[in-house]
């Protein structure tokens, strides 16, 4: 039967250190759960994890397990088993280079696998969700059991290609491993069995400390007195919190002394960032699950900057007799409307476990924090 289908990278561009902490996630899962209590982590390891979702009402129905990568942005899979309106089970794969669509589109699609010839797939892309930047591209299979078999238990550089005129395009890249575990807890689930794993608290307290306190607040940018907010778009990860832990300052400071910023982030200064979606059309945004310390709000997106450029459309010359004595310009103003990125953080505390913290994470708010360059 043809098959269907740890350090994380640590090279980091040379950005400004701000902008290297915003956009690292070394392990996102936890980051992208810390919300829920529903589901479980069957597995992970520095390429990723397996979580689990499944509902207890209906044993046997509703299973489904996703691969969230350990990288930012990475394209993402997900198994779904059948459900009480579907017998078929569906693979659903997430990415920013699928093409987008306003309707479900089937398509003819490439299956590179290593080390195996390519074969050929046919798929769905799905239009996209509200308030996320991926299209998904669906796969539907009809036997879950046998599709699950038929995958390896890990994969690197899985790939999924159409066709662009002569050269094949690349639409989703995908490296993943933990199957073998995460295989084990689909079928428990579909067979009406209590699946194992972590609850998201506990996979999420080996990160950091959790504690009750929350967060909250709108990060907006106001480019002068008179002028309007500008709000990041709702559901971007443009808000990161830092966890001000003595263990963080001492490497800061070290980094500080360099002047440059680092090759890599250690696992033990990578558990102290976390990230979460803007919640809505204003800004909004919640870190839960916070013990009481100190932190370092950090928002991160671009605003809308209108710019006048003038342009000489005509000239209207003046003359007394024959002779020339002077030239009036007509000069017109075009507006333009650009996208400037801003970055900008502001500092808290978190004076006891329990308290919610109401924050304004505003441009005003500016403090020269990170390394400059």
């Amino acid at each position: 039967m043809t098959t269907l289908f740890s350090p994380m990278t640590k090279s980091i561009a040379s950005f400004t250190l701000a902008t290297v902490l915003i956009g690292l996630t070394l392990a996102p899962w936890p980051a992208a759960y810390a919300q829920q209590s529903e589901g479980k982590i069957i597995t992970r390891s520095q390429l990723g994890a397996w979580a689990l979702r499944y509902d207890e009402s209906t044993p046997g129905l509703n299973c489904a397990i996703r691969f969230i990568p350990g990288k930012r942005n990475a394209d993402s899979l997900a198994i779904f088993g059948p459900t009480a309106k579907a017998a078929y089970s569906a693979l659903l794969f997430s990415g920013r280079n699928i093409p987008p669509t306003r309707s479900p589109k089937e398509i003819q699609l490439g299956l590179h696998l290593m080390g195996l010839p390519e074969s050929t797939l046919k798929g769905v892309i799905m239009p996209k969700q509200a308030d996320t930047k991926t299209y998904n591209l669906m796969i539907a299979t009809s036997d879950i059991r046998k599709l699950l078999q038929s995958m390896r238990d890990s994969e690197e550089k899985l790939q999924l290609t159409i066709q662009r005129e002569v050269i094949p395009e690349t639409i989703v890249d995908i490296d993943y491993d933990g199957l073998d575990k995460a295989r084990v807890a689909m079928l428990d689930c579909i067979a009406g069995r209590k699946p194992g794993g972590q609850d998201m608290d506990s996979a999420l307290a080996e990160i950091r400390p959790l504690g009750k306190s929350t967060i909250r607040g709108s990060a907006y940018y106001k480019g002068g007195f008179l002028a309007s907010k500008q709000y990041p778009p709702k559901g971007s990860e443009a808000v990161a919190l830092i966890w001000m832990s003595k263990e963080f300052k001492a490497w800061y400071e070290e980094v500080k002394a360099t002047k440059k910023a680092p090759e890599y982030i250690p696992e033990n200064i990578a558990k102290h960032i976390m990230s979460t979606k803007i919640l809505d059309d204003e800004g909004g945004f919640s870190f839960s699950r916070l013990p009481a310390g100190e932190y370092m709000l950090i928002a991160s997106f671009t605003y809308n900057e209108t710019i006048s450029v003038p342009e000489v459309v005509g000239q209207t010359h003046v003359f007394a007799g024959n002779r020339h004595i002077g030239t009036q310009d007509h000069v017109v103003n075009w507006s333009y409307l650009i996208k400037e990125p801003t970055t900008f953080q502001k500092q808290v505390t978190i004076q006891s476990d329990g308290e919610v913290l109401d924050v304004a994470l505003d441009k005003s708010q500016i403090l020269c924090f990170f390394v400059c360059f």
